[in-house]
């Protein structure tokens, strides 16, 4: 599969392998909204039999730390999440205010409802997204010799895991009880807590002895924490601030005459998104190529990418866009 490139043809009929790409961005027909690609359903069923086909192939090809971004009319994107649902977890149910929306100039005695000025955006992963830690966490061989001493202390000692709890304190039982059950979150106890056990039933080990293992134990732990991280679904925000999951922005709606299109989507959004789930150099996929935005942004943003539209005219502009960014970070470069 050729990359950083607009496919001609459905994107259902690809050569992408299993679970190689990082994020897609689907901006697929509404379902007669706007443009003749909305018309093409004899029925809304029948656009919704194809929504199911786009999920599962989407299902397919997007890593398991990768991430699904969906466009939708703000009116029918509630149907098409039902079918998205039995595919990936929701993760933000994204509205985009547009400021310059056509809509915003209606006469008021001319509305007979609130003015449409949104559409949506649904964000999915593929499952459960844990932390590093989370990961070293769960997993029962953390500390195993450590863990099985105290259950050993406790097996021999005249209380219970009760009263050893009442008597030492509930912090106990982050130490207690990890070889006889699942449990997370384990935690060393203090040398005022070993004291206190030491008053209880004489240890047959020294605190600093145990101690020692249990520091030296964290550190093969961390690097194996990092491992996980590094391998953890990509997020973060570009300004660095906090970010809601309502967009106010332009439509930049120059854009349409500029390449053609109805429903062309604004750089600004569309470099938000990729930045935001991606890093540089990751695939993204963009099943609904139309004018190209997606991948031009893609190239722009340092990332790689592939693009798929039914239109030879939509191919030839995203492909042109892709070219001068290509052009303009060699320049720069």
């Amino acid at each position: 599969m050729i990359e950083n490139r607009v496919n001609h043809g459905n994107f259902l009929n690809n050569e992408i392998p299993d679970k190689s790409v990082q994020l897609i961005i689907a901006d697929p027909p509404y379902f007669e909204v706007m443009g003749e690609f909305d018309f093409i359903w004899p029925t809304f069923d029948d656009y919704l039999a194809d929504v199911e086909k786009w999920a599962v192939e989407c299902d397919r090809i997007l890593a398991d730390n990768g991430t699904i971004i969906w466009y939708g009319d703000a009116r029918k994107i509630a149907y098409s999440q039902i079918v998205l649902d039995r595919h990936f977890d929701l993760l933000s149910h994204i509205v985009w205010e547009k400021l310059d929306c056509q809509t915003r100039k209606s006469e008021p005695e001319n509305c007979r409802r609130f003015q449409p000025v949104t559409e949506r955006l649904l964000m999915y992963h593929k499952g459960e997204d844990k932390s590093g830690l989370a990961y070293i966490l769960a997993d029962p061989a953390l500390f195993r010799t450590i863990k099985t001493y105290f259950d050993e202390w406790l097996e021999k000692s005249p209380v219970n895991y009760k009263q050893a709890i009442e008597q030492i304190g509930s912090s106990a039982s982050h130490w207690f009880g990890f070889t006889k059950k699942d449990k997370t979150q384990f935690m060393f106890p203090t040398l005022k807590q070993w004291e206190k056990m030491q008053e209880i039933f004489p240890h047959w080990r020294t605190y600093n002895e145990t101690q020692g293992e249990y520091k030296g134990l964290r550190t093969e732990y961390e690097d194996l924490r990092l491992e996980y991280e590094a391998k953890r679904r990509f997020f973060e925000f570009p300004t660095g601030k906090t970010m809601g999951d309502v967009f106010h922005m332009s439509q930049e709606s120059e854009n349409y005459k500029k390449y053609g299109h109805l429903t062309v989507k604004p750089e600004k959004l569309t470099r938000l998104l990729i930045k935001s789930t991606t890093r540089v150099g990751d695939l993204i996929f963009v099943p609904f190529s139309g004018s190209g935005t997606e991948c031009a942004m893609a190239r722009k943003e340092g990332r790689r990418c592939i693009g798929y539209d039914l239109e030879a005219e939509y191919v030839e502009t995203g492909n042109t866009r892709i070219k001068e960014q290509e052009t303009a970070q060699k320049l720069f470069y």
